[in-house]
């Protein structure tokens, strides 16, 4: 079973997908953090995301694992944790700079599909089900407004200690969607097929239920599949 959870950053899709695998018995795959990690390796090496043949270079040598525990996700690279540096102020700003590259998308791809081997995953990420994962069995969107999620961010970003005021927080969010929505390759949409939830008003539990209901339905097909009888 391969499920997808797309969505712009602070709509929940991390939350609600980690507790959703776990549900379903699969793994976990959260592309942010893979992009993530890219932007900290450059960072630390410079922070040229022009300079293609070097980026690519740490790409292709990147050793990246995760380690799930009962309510997060560890972040490896090689044998140094950098879970905590991934959601930085330095770092978030950049993602775009690897995220709008075509040709570091593209070597990332392969790299998100191994995750679905080969027992299936529950993908979160932005292009999951229109670019990784297009003949997933099932799709969701989640959205919230811009303020509500700039609002679950600053929450974050001072839970961690980083003082931020809200109105940089927002002004990063909407920035960040503009970049994600208007990029060339693997434009933040709603795959053809999702569900869309608005988790503006709903807790982490009614999102997780509405997605298992709709999973679990007895004939739950993605569009376009026939059950048996011709039923869809």
């Amino acid at each position: 079973m391969i499920v997808t959870v797309d969505g712009p950053g602070g709509s929940g899709k991390s939350t609600v997908s980690r507790i959703l695998a776990r549900r379903l018995g699969l793994p976990y795959l959260n592309s942010g953090y893979i992009y993530r990690a890219v932007t900290l390796l450059v960072l630390e090496s410079g922070g040229d995301f022009d300079n293609q043949e070097k980026v690519a270079e740490s790409i292709r040598g990147m050793d990246l694992r995760f380690q799930e525990t009962e309510d997060s996700t560890r972040v490896f690279i090689g044998d140094r944790e950098v879970t905590s540096r991934l959601k930085d102020p330095d770092v978030t700003p950049q993602i775009w700079r690897v995220a709008n590259n075509g040709l570091y998308r593209g070597l990332l791809v392969e790299l998100q599909r191994k995750c679905a081997l080969p027992r299936g995953v529950v993908a979160e990420g932005r292009d999951m089900g229109t670019v990784i994962f297009p003949e997933a069995e099932f799709k969701f969107y989640l959205d919230a407004s811009a303020e509500v999620r700039a609002r679950r961010q600053h929450r974050d970003l001072e839970a961690l200690g980083h003082a931020r005021s809200f109105g940089d927080v927002l002004a990063e969010v909407i920035e960040r969607d503009r970049h994600d929505r208007q990029r060339k390759d693997a434009p933040l949409r709603i795959p053809p097929g999702a569900m869309v939830i608005h988790t503006d008003d709903l807790s982490i539990r009614d999102v997780v239920d509405r997605m298992l209901s709709r999973i679990r339905a007895p004939v739950s097909l993605a569009p376009g599949r026939q059950a048996p009888g011709g039923r869809t």
